[in-house]
Order: structure tokens, then C-alpha cells, then sequence
């Protein structure tokens, strides 16, 4: 047995030049690869006392501390709302003092529900991860779900903002959820396509720079009902009538792909 120790460390050295050169070599960044086995919602840890996003922090005449969705009596020091999800505590099992058999839920429990919601509704499949600063995020965020993880931020493709004029580089989530949202016909390819001087010299300014996904081949294109709708409310092909434009990709789909010519389309772009 004494002879076997001497190799010991030899054994462990190779095994750590193994483990160095796979990562190394490695085609996928190995952070990468850990946090992709992390599937699911991101719950946020709440490592500091705060309020869910709409309600407001004070503290009642014993000192305690509460978030309140709504107006807050500042002489009783109590939340006036009466919703039983108006009022929440931080610390468990805390009695409501609008109703002593009433147990208030906490706040972090609030927040958790609120980026829940927010993550289903705001952000696009690609990047699923919601954090409140107003990002959706590729693979993560922060502990507490403020904003995403240093990884995602180096790469404004790993992120997207929720509201604002986006900086050189980033992508607005909307625009991606309108984008995952268009379906093509099998025979188009979607693409990005931005509105410019054609559609502003007969619909004004305001649609000059709309981006929006349009169904394309070399030799005909199309664009989603639901598309069609969202440039129109931005003021683009207000006078076409989306049941016989020929623009519209279900018309196009009945000529193109249904050989029904009985239809009497509107052919004219703009």
C-alpha cells in the first residue's frame, strides 16, 4: 500500500488537466451550460424588505411594517384599501388589522406572483426570464429578480427592455413577441421588414421605422392578421381592409396556396 501513495498526486493532476481541457475546448460556454439546466420559473429571492410593485411601504402605530395597494391614512397610520390582497406583511403569519380572522400574505409571496404573471405575459419565449428593473432575460437574473444575471447583460441579445427607446443594439420584448407570434405560410420565410419613405409619403410620418415580421419569398410576400392589426393601430394601411386586401396573409394563403381565385382582392400596396 505504501507504494500506491507517490501516484496520488500524479492521478489528481491528470484528472484536473482533463477537466481544465474540456471546458476549454468546449464549443458552449461552460457558465452557459449550467444555468440552461436551470428550466422553469426563476422564483427571485428576497434578501431585503421592499413592496410589490404597485404598493407603498409604512409602518403602523406599533412600528410594524406593511405594503399597501392603495391610499394609506397617515394620522391612523392603516391602509385604506380593503382588497384582501391590498395589504401585505413581512413577517408570517401576521394578523389583518381590517379583519382579525384574516391572515395577510407576504409581501415576498406578492412579489413572487407578480413576476410570475409578468414572465408569462411580457416576455417572449427566447427570453423567459422577467426581471423588474423591465427586462426579460435569457438564462436568468439576480437573486432577488431585479435585473438579469452579469452574464446575460454583456450580450444585448440575451436581454430585451419592456418599455422605453432601446439603446444601440437592444431589442424591445414587444417587438419579439409579435415576432414568435407571426405564423407564415409554409411557403414564405418570415423576416424583418421596417417601414419607411413608401408607406410615410401616403400613411405620414408616423409610420416611418415601424418594424415589423412579414411573410417573404423572392417573388410575392404577405404579412400575419395579427401583424396587420398592430401596424394599423400605429396608423400603417389604415384604409385596407384586411378580408379582401391581398397583402393579407389568409388572402394570399386562398390564392397562392388554395388555387380560390373567385375572391375580389384589393392588389394595391399602398
Amino acid at each position: 500500500m505504501k507504494g500506491t501513495i507517490p501516484f496520488l498526486p500524479i492521478i489528481i493532476s491528470a484528472l484536473v488537466v482533463l477537466i481544465v481541457f474540456h471546458i476549454v475546448t468546449s464549443k458552449e460556454n461552460p457558465v452557459q451550460k449550467i444555468i440552461k439546466t436551470l428550466e422553469g420559473f426563476q422564483v427571485p429571492v428576497v434578501s431585503s424588505p421592499r413592496c410589490p410593485g404597485g404598493y407603498r411601504f409604512f409602518n403602523d402605530r406599533q412600528g410594524e411594517s406593511f405594503c399597501c395597494a392603495g391610499g394609506i391614512n397617515v394620522f391612523s397610520h392603516t391602509c385604506m384599501s380593503k382588497g384582501e390582497n391590498d395589504l401585505c406583511a413581512f413577517v408570517p403569519k401576521s394578523q389583518d388589522p381590517r379583519n382579525p380572522e384574516r391572515t395577510l400574505p407576504l409581501c415576498s409571496s406578492l412579489i413572487t406572483q407578480q413576476h410570475q404573471t409578468n414572465q408569462d405575459t411580457l416576455c417572449p419565449a427566447a427570453l423567459p426570464h422577467f426581471a423588474s428593473i423591465g427586462k426579460c432575460c435569457m438564462y436568468g437574473t439576480d437573486m432577488d429578480g431585479y435585473n438579469c444575471a452579469d452574464f446575460d447583460n454583456q450580450d444585448k441579445s440575451r436581454y430585451c427592455i419592456l418599455n422605453g427607446t432601446p439603446k444601440p443594439g437592444e431589442q424591445r420584448c414587444d417587438a419579439l413577441q409579435r415576432q414568435e407570434q407571426a405564423t407564415c405560410p409554409a411557403a414564405l420565410q418570415k423576416v424583418n421588414y421596417t417601414l419607411g419613405q413608401k408607406e410615410s409619403q401616403k400613411y405620414g410620418e408616423k409610420v416611418k421605422g415601424l418594424q415589423i415580421p412579414v411573410c417573404f419569398n423572392p417573388t410575392s410576400s404577405c404579412i400575419p392578421e395579427n401583424i396587420l392589426a398592430y401596424a394599423q393601430g400605429h396608423g400603417a394601411w389604415t384604409d385596407k381592409n384586411p378580408a379582401t386586401w391581398s397583402y393579407a396573409c389568409a388572402n394570399w394563403t386562398k390564392v397562392n396556396i388554395n388555387r380560390d381565385t373567385t375572391g375580389n382582392y384589393d392588389t394595391n400596396y399602398a
